[in-house]
């Protein structure tokens, strides 16, 4: 089995439980990531915290495909600082290779997951250094026995980044490797909307979005194609699944069951696992998108993004 490669922003997550007012009283837009500074963080931070743990949304992907025994590996940034060293060691010990073996002389990033009694989550992001990946941290040798490169929206917010990750699709076209891409937040879709159709015109071969990023995208999302026929969109749907389309065909998969709904934090990040580990193996997108509604189904039934080490072992 090929490897699979993710880009993505290394964030520690310090994840807290509040209610509807908090969220009003910070302005903060439910299931929304917002982008804070150094003071916020530093404000944030003095809160009390249900668990500290690794996260990211391309590192939380790439961590559960490492544990459902895929080869994988990472290209993220961090700051020689506690939160690094623990993205650094939780990411290991997931089985990711972390390619990135400069610290960065900023600080780790930090995003605070403020989960409300409804089990949603809403992310105040810290970025930190992990924003800061330059040209220098892609090196062509990594895509040579790769078979998916997957890519974060969130990651369009810095120019030297955006430049990093051109180098990366350049390796992977080069050597044949699938591009896929999340949209990660329709705050984002709404900030690079152009630059996005651009990548799904000429660089994409998956696309991963929940349906209000896609609606962002287009009034009517199946009109992507007329950027890109070739496309495999996954379009999630919350609890009613998956919309999976292709140019021979879409069909939707329903959710699967769960018996306690405790925190939808990653549920995003999982079900891309599943449906990558799916196609690295060779199943029909049928089965793709059956394995990433149970991967989903079985990290919003937990607190945190992340599966422990043995969890998926039974999978």
């Amino acid at each position: 089995m090929k490897k699979i490669i993710a880009i993505g922003n290394a964030i520690v997550d310090v994840l807290c439980k509040v209610d509807d007012e908090f969220l009003k009283h910070h302005s903060l837009f439910k299931n929304s990531m917002s982008l804070i500074d150094q003071d916020d963080a530093a404000k944030f931070s003095e809160f009390n915290y249900e668990k500290i743990s690794s996260g990211g949304s391309a590192g939380n992907t790439i961590a559960a495909l490492a544990q459902l025994g895929v080869q994988s590996a990472f290209i993220g940034k961090v700051g020689a600082d506690d939160f690094g060293k623990q993205f650094i060691a939780d990411i290991s010990k997931s089985g990711v290779e972390f390619l990135s073996k400069d610290f960065h002389h900023d600080a780790s990033a930090k995003s605070f997951i403020f989960v409300t009694p409804d089990a949603h989550r809403t992310m105040c992001t810290y970025l930190g250094c992990a924003s800061q990946i330059t040209k220098n941290d892609i090196k062509e040798e990594y895509f040579q026995d790769a078979a998916i490169l997957y890519l974060e929206g969130y990651l369009w917010d810095s120019a030297e980044t955006i430049l990093a990750l051109k180098k990366a699709i350049f390796y992977a076209k080069k050597h044949r490797v699938k591009v896929a891409f999340s949209l990660s937040d329709s705050f984002c879709v709404s900030r690079h909307r152009t630059e996005f159709l651009d990548l799904i015109q000429n660089d994409l071969d998956i696309l991963f979005a929940n349906e209000t990023e896609a609606l962002e995208m287009a009034s009517n999302y199946k009109e992507i194609f007329k950027y890109n026929p070739d496309l495999i969109s996954i379009i999630t749907k919350s609890d009613k699944g998956c919309e999976v389309i292709t140019k021979e065909k879409s069909f939707a998969k329903p959710a699967a069951p769960i018996q306690k709904l405790v925190d939808t934090t990653g549920a995003g990040d999982c079900f891309a696992a599943g449906f990558l580990y799916g196609l690295v193996n060779g199943h029909e997108l049928e089965k793709c998108a059956e394995d990433a509604n149970n991967l989903a189904s079985k990290i919003i039934q937990k607190f945190g993004a992340r599966f422990e080490e043995n969890e998926l072992k039974s999978l």
